[in-house]
This record gives structure tokens, sequence and C-alpha cells, in this order.
């Protein structure tokens, strides 16, 4: 179990005050961990008007070639409300739709990428449903894909924010929100179109629409903003889904049943004190590593397991990151082959003495099956040393062997030769005595017939 201190826990002094938002209902997401940072009413089921067109967004994202082109038939061209004056008979590429239904909030475009995928209104509302129920919302139906006014169409101000996280998920979707303008291209039955985003918190600094946030008179462009959708309708009154970004601080805020322009003060006060109360810390950085893990059989015998991704956390402004705290449980041991991101443990952060969350801890490298000496806990680096050491031990096992055989080889040859020069020299010798008693044989013969005369 391996564990990284940050510091030690320290106390954080209270948040401020939340100014009074006239919308009545609202919430306050930090993007990153998922916290609710400030909330009101956040259940309670309210008309959404236009951010409705999320969802219908996800589900264009996810089912809809893109690329493709769309023919807008008499429904989409007449359903009324917000929209960019379509023509029965129109063809627009798909992905264009997409723009204009999430930048001025068109309508028409909805209705067209709606009956598109699922063929009518009400087969896109069951799609609709039952990607909000796979989502986790809890207070949601809808019965059309782009907001108008119906009894039965509602949610609540945390499904929204569940439906906005999952969409911000895509950056296809990102970019487009994030949009303050945006040109419509020329089609069979229309001039180009140019269009400005609805959500004036990207954009607006026009005297015509300043709004006081508290006791200042201010424009609607907020600083950071990164989307996301409008709404109004009579019914449902002025919503708004928005994101922001700060110094690596992202909020998400949801207003709802609002005014026309109070939807942007109340959500600017929601930003304002998110901001000015949190913060997000990278406390752990992707790559780090928490030590190693056994591997069997492996070409190694461990693996260093690391943290897949960096690890961003909410704080109140004031506190520091030294109350957070990582601690890794990780496996005893993992058996080869082991591919780079293979999981090996799991990292538990801390926030004091309370899990926050918990990440991946993943093989930092992949580790191939070992040879045999793998079997009993030797690398192949290790048995790779330890081949050359055998091989070269047997190599000069065998030079000694040949340079012994010639030895001896030498040495029975040198023998030979030894004992055949004596074999030799006694064969002389004995030929000498040979001779010398064949002389003396053939001297003593003479003198005996000699004597007889």
């Amino acid at each position: 179990m391996a564990a990284v201190f940050l510091g030690q826990p320290q106390t954080a002094s209270a948040l401020t005050q939340m100014p009074r938002l006239e919308g009545s209902a609202a919430i306050l997401i930090d993007m990153t961990s998922g916290e609710v940072l400030y909330e009101n009413n956040a259940d309670e089921q309210r008309f959404p008007a236009s951010t409705t067109k999320m969802m219908t967004a996800l589900l264009a994202l996810e089912n809809l070639d893109l690329e493709s082109d769309i023919t807008v038939d008499a429904e989409a061209a007449n359903i009324g409300g917000s929209g960019i004056k379509l023509r029965e008979g129109e063809i627009m590429n798909a992905d264009v739709m997409l723009h204009a239904m999430l930048i001025p909030s068109s309508n028409d475009c909805a209705v067209a990428i709606a009956k598109t995928i699922a063929g009518s209104v009400d087969n896109f509302a069951v799609m609709m449903n039952a990607k909000a129920r796979e989502l986790g919302c809890k207070g949601t139906n809808f019965v059309n894909p782009c907001g108008l006014h119906e009894d039965n169409h509602y949610t609540t101000a945390r499904d929204l924010s569940i439906i906005a996280m999952e969409c911000m998920k895509n950056e296809h979707f990102r970019e487009i929100v994030a949009m303050a303008e945006y040109t419509v291209p020329a089609t069979n039955l229309s001039d180009a179109r140019d269009l400005v985003s609805s959500n004036l918190l990207l954009w607006d600094e026009t005297d015509r629409h300043k709004i006081y946030v508290g006791n200042d008179l201010r424009y609607p462009k907020y600083e950071g903003t990164i989307g996301i959708k409008t709404g109004y309708t009579p019914q449902a009154g002025g919503c708004l889904v928005a994101a922001c970004e700060k110094d690596g601080t992202r909020l998400l805020s949801v207003v709802m049943e609002c005014t026309d322009m109070g939807r942007f003060a109340d959500t600017i006060k929601l930003f304002n004190w998110g901001f000015e109360n949190y913060k997000t810390y990278t406390v752990l950085h992707g790559g780090y590593s928490f030590g190693d893990v056994k591997v069997k059989h492996g070409e190694f015998n461990k693996v260093e397991a690391v943290l897949l991704t960096d690890v961003a956390y909410t704080l109140p402004a004031d506190a520091s990151v030294d109350i957070m705290s990582a601690q890794a449980v990780l496996q005893e041991s993992i058996k080869a082959p082991v591919k780079k991101g293979d999981d090996v443990g799991v990292i538990t952060l801390y926030e004091g003495d309370e899990p926050v969350g918990t990440y991946r801890a993943v093989a930092a490298k992949s580790v191939a099956e070992g040879g045999f000496l793998s079997y009993f806990g030797i690398e192949d680096s290790t048995a790779k040393v330890i081949r050359s050491i055998v091989l070269v031990v047997i190599v000069l096992l065998l030079l000694a062997l040949v340079v012994y055989v010639m030895a001896m080889r030498r040495k029975m040859r040198i023998k030979k030769a030894r004992k055949a020069r004596k074999v030799a020299q006694k064969e002389q010798e004995e030929a000498i005595k040979r001779a010398q008693w064949e002389h003396y044989y053939e001297g003593s013969k003479y003198h005996s017939r000699d004597e007889e005369e």
C-alpha cells in the first residue's frame, strides 16, 4: 500500500454568502469533480424551454451522420417559435443544422434533426427520455426536441446539469456552444444566414442589454464563458445553462424560471460566488509512480504502477492543497503478458480523512512473457547474462578440452617417439652385439680350422 501525503489538513474559513437570485431554481456544479457547490430547489420540476435542445444535440451527436444532408419537411418548416426560417424542401447539412439549433436556438432545425434520426417527434421523445434515464435524470420527461411549451414537458435544474455535463464531454459540442456567431452557408432555397448566439454571456457588450448584478450595472458578457444553452417561453420564464472557466476552475450553472434578463444576472452571481469561494487544483499528476507490482513469468519481474492522468480537485479558495492526500492499493502480483495501461491497483484521493475520489493505477509499460528462467523469478535481461556466462564457460571448457586433447596427443607422440628411439636404440645395440658376436664367431671358426691343419 503506497500513500502520498500532500501536506497536513488545514481548515478553511466559511464561504461568503450567496447573493439573492431571481430564478426559482438553480444549481452550481464544479465541472472537474462534479461536486454541487450550491443548489436551490434543484429537484423541483420546471419547464426547460430551449435548454431541451442540449438533449437533442446529444442524441444527434450519437446517432446522426453530420456530413449528411437533411431535407426540411412541412412540420419542421412550420414549427414556430425561434428559428432560422427554414422552408419546406430546403436541403441543409446536418452539422450546419446542429450549429443553428444550438447557437441562436432554432426550433425548426431541432425538429428536422429529430425526425431525421427517429422518423417522428414522438419517436424522438422516446429516445430523449431513455437517454435521460440512462444518465441518471430522475425528474425529467421530454415531449418534443425543441422545448416549445407542453404541460408534460419538464425537467429539473439538477437533471439539466447532468445532461449538460454529458454534452460537454463532446469536443464538437463544446466548440459549437462557445461560438458567439455563425454563418449558415447558402442552400438550395436560401442565401447565407448570419447567426448570433442567444447566450449573451458570450458576446453582449451593448447598452441595450445592460443588467444589474447586485448594485453593479454591467454588460451581460462574462469573461471565460464557454457555453451552453438558453431557453425562454412565457410558461418557463428565462432559463440558462452556462459554463465558465477561469484559471483552471470550471463551473456549470443552471438557472430556471427567471426573467428574460434576470437569468443572465443570476448566472453571473453564481459564477462570481463560485470563483470567489472555490479554486481547482491539480492535486496529482499523470505518470506519478505509486511503486512496483510483481510480474510473474514476465521478461521483467516487476512493473511500475502509475497514475493514468492528472487529477484535479476543487477546494474552497482559501484552503491549501496540502489538505489533500492520496493512497494506492496495488495488486500483489500480476501474470505476464502485461499491456501498458492495464489496471494494477486503485488510488483513493482524500480531502482530510474523507475519501473524495478513486482513480486507476496502471502499468507504466508493457511486459511480455519471459523465457524459461522467468518461472524462477529471473528477468530476461539477467537470464541473457546467465546464458552468456554459461556459453562462455562452455566455450572455455571446450577450448580447455581441445588444449588438453592436443597436449595429450603431443605427449603421446613424444612418448611414442621416445619409445621408438629406445626400440631403435635397442635394436641398434642388439645389431651391434649380433655383429660383434658374428664377427667373433667367424674369427673363432677360422682359428679352429687353422689349428686342425
